[in-house]
């Protein structure tokens, strides 16, 4: 079992691939690596960030990995630092064939990150449209359907909506996180073609980085060794919150991300 990993790499604190490697390593998936840029810390919390955009490397990688002959199970694609790597990005999920998993990483909390504008949303658009399965969060599957109510709490309904257009653009499997819902509380509503199931778990009131990095990677990683996408939905979600709740209990300086250290213990136990 190997997979490709298309992402950005913080060299201080945890997002990224410095969460995806060591959560898919520890699912027993080989995981190969595509940076997409190289920042000195993570975006969050950290004012003087040095970030070297990777586009070309990445170009001159794939043409090594080309001439080798290299197969993959899997492309995940993460964070992406301009339209053009999303171009590149779409040939690599013609060029490896595989499950095509893409986290369409463009905002949180109802904001665009500051480095992304119009012109990437809508490239990342066409990208969606290739993928098997997607992980938006609320505020990028916003975004990405145009049904923007103003981060409001959403019951049944709204969320249904926001699948039903998600659907229309290809993935027939995908997971929006983080919903804030009527009923209170947080909730992933993932679906597997017609079929939608609403994963709800507790509000801790604080947002660690890395922590979408570590859904998505939980969720890839159980899927492409197949395992159920329901299931494998439910251990990601669980998992995550865990670790949440454990990086909160600690105390844990918001900016260096999510702790992974309950993560391996839970993939242990539960022996995934």
């Amino acid at each position: 079992m190997a997979v490709l990993a298309i992402h950005d790499i913080s060299c201080y604190a945890k997002s990224s691939l410095t969460v995806v490697l060591p959560v898919l390593e520890a699912l027993s998936v080989e995981t190969a690596v595509l940076p997409t840029a190289i920042l000195s810390t993570q975006t969050d919390g950290f004012d003087d960030i040095y970030i070297e955009d990777e586009h070309g490397a990445m170009l001159e990688i794939l043409k090594r990995f080309r001439s080798l002959g290299l197969s993959f199970d899997g492309v995940y694609s993460g964070f992406l630092g301009s339209a053009e790597e999303i171009d590149t990005v779409k040939s690599v999920f013609d060029d490896f064939p595989g499950l095509a998993f893409v986290d369409p990483v463009m905002g949180d909390n109802g904001k665009l990150y500051q480095t992304i504008g119009d012109d990437f949303c809508a490239s990342m658009i066409h990208l969606v449209k290739k993928a098997d399965i997607i992980t938006p969060n609320f505020t990028e599957a916003m975004i990405l359907t145009g049904l923007d109510d103003g981060f409001r709490p959403q019951g049944q309904k709204a969320i249904k909506d926001q699948i039903t257009v998600l659907r229309s653009l290809g993935p027939k499997r995908g997971v929006i996180t983080g919903i804030p819902l009527q009923a209170g509380g947080l909730g992933n509503a993932a679906w597997d073609g017609d079929e939608i199931r609403l994963f709800q778990y507790e509000d801790e009131h604080v947002s660690y980085p890395g922590s979408g990095d570590l859904f998505a990677s939980l969720l890839f990683g159980l899927v492409v060794k197949g395992g159920s996408f329901f299931g494998s939905v439910g251990h990601a979600t669980s998992i995550s919150t865990i670790a949440v709740a454990a990086s909160k209990k600690e105390q844990r300086e918001k900016r260096r991300g999510v702790m992974l250290s309950p993560v391996m213990a839970e993939i242990r136990r539960r022996m995934l």
